[in-house]
């Protein structure tokens, strides 16, 4: 299955809680506010080596940062301090599974893996930034394998597979979210030179 046909089904499966926090009119901002403190749930669990749980309780940490968005929509409540704000904690949200990740980490004296745990910190950050300046410049970008749902869905699995076989699944993520970074780096520079000879022809 196709990760764009996979992320479709993702959100038919999640339609009717999309509905029922629509028909309550329940403010999107605070389905934001409530995913994040649930990751925030995650990270104490990360931290203190409890990472099947963590992996389930992001889980339902996630779906609160899926249906945020949806439910505005289904409310016609958009603002772009939704958006804004939305992006913003899903920042804060991401950050704070990587230090529960880390706190661990460094409790169990593992140099090895506290360094990719922030290179993988790194490489996610830079995803993130890549597409927020490229659409500052008016470009789409959302290439690149390793958007946010794959990030999660990555610690999700290692998570649910336990601590021992976890480290390697943050192997793979500091890999590819430099990849997807450099995969938008490429194609930020090619709309712009396409951009260019378009104005110069």
């Amino acid at each position: 299955m196709k990760y764009g046909v996979f992320k479709e089904k993702a959100r038919i499966v999640l339609l009717p809680l999309v509905n029922l926090f629509a028909k309550l009119n329940i403010n999107p901002l605070v389905l934001t506010i409530t995913g994040f403190l649930l990751n925030c749930f995650v990270a104490y669990l990360f931290a203190f080596g409890y990472f099947r749980w963590a992996g389930f309780a992001l889980i339902f940490a996630s779906i609160f940062d899926a249906i945020d968005g949806a439910v505005a929509r289904k409310n016609n409540a958009i603002t772009d301090f939704g958006a804004f704000f939305d992006s913003t904690i899903d920042r804060y949200s991401e950050f704070a599974v990587f230090l529960g990740i880390l706190i661990h980490y460094m409790k169990t004296a593992n140099p090895f893996f506290i360094f990719i745990t922030l290179f993988a910190l790194f490489g996610s950050t830079m995803v993130s930034y890549t597409r927020a300046r490229a659409e500052a410049l008016g470009i789409q970008c959302t290439v690149g394998l390793f958007d946010r749902t794959m990030r999660v869905t990555t610690v999700v699995i290692g998570a649910l597979l336990g601590k021992f076989i976890f480290g390697y699944f943050m192997l793979l993520l500091a890999f590819f979210t430099h990849v997807t970074s450099i995969q938008r780096i490429i194609h930020v520079r090619k709309k712009l030179r396409n951009s260019e000879r378009r104005n110069n022809a």
